[in-house]
């Protein structure tokens, strides 16, 4: 994923209100800061450029965002997926179309008639959190896998960290997450234009939004081959 991923943060000046999300995102779109700003790759010269076109139409489709603990993902040693020495329990090799499958863990991700799939539930694999963690399991058209699952919960929790705010709610005093997060495509007068006219599950963009800051952060990856060096 190595220099295909990025992540940006803009300011706005208006209140947010979720509801409104899809206003939201396409004055976003339409700002005149954002569009010599907004990083995506380009499918023909694999250069980083900006977007370039009018956006007509976006899709904003809200991403739960409610985990606060990396023990969310403690299940993986429980059901043998990873051993307890952090190893994680290898298979016999498949593919799930794009994507090599040689361990439990990519199994459990990709392979929905798998044994071990409903680990994790429907709800669970739609959390941010979740979502954050698979894209770096599956990362680049180049992948070279981990055999050890502490890289991936640790870059994991380091992007949620600095991406998601939290704040104590001043009544019950507990940590609570202020942050809302939506997938987002946007499509021009000839069809999608971001984050790529072409279509992959590792091509994403999420806007993670701080109503109380009033910041957006943007992450961005288009699935291709990464920088090796």
């Amino acid at each position: 994923m190595l220099g295909r991923v990025a992540a940006q943060a803009f300011g706005f000046d208006q209140t947010f209100q979720a509801y409104r999300k899809d206003d939201f995102v396409m004055a976003f779109f339409k700002d005149p800061n954002v569009i010599p700003n907004l990083k995506l790759l380009s499918d023909s010269s694999g250069q980083w450029i900006t977007l370039g076109t009018e956006v007509k139409k976006i899709e904003a489709i809200n991403v739960p965002c409610t985990q606060l603990s990396m023990s969310f993902f403690n299940r993986l040693y429980d059901e043998d997926i990873v051993r307890d020495n952090g190893h994680i329990v290898k298979c016999l090799d498949s593919f799930c179309d794009p994507f090599p499958i040689s361990d439990e863990l990519r199994k459990v991700l990709l392979v929905e008639d798998s044994e071990k799939y409903e680990v994790f539930s429907q709800p669970d694999r739609e959390e941010f959190l979740f979502c954050l963690f698979k894209h770096l399991c599956l990362g680049g058209a180049l992948c070279q896998y981990e055999d050890v699952l502490s890289p991936y919960l640790e870059t994991t929790k380091l992007l949620y960290k600095d991406l998601v705010s939290v704040r104590k709610n001043p009544q019950t005093k507990k940590i609570q997450i202020t942050s809302s997060v939506f997938k987002v495509t946007a499509y021009d007068s000839a069809g999608a234009c971001y984050p790529s006219t072409k279509s992959h599950e590792q091509t994403f963009s999420y806007f993670i939004v701080d109503p109380i800051k009033r910041h957006v952060h943007v992450l961005y990856h288009c699935y291709g081959v990464g920088d090796m060096s």
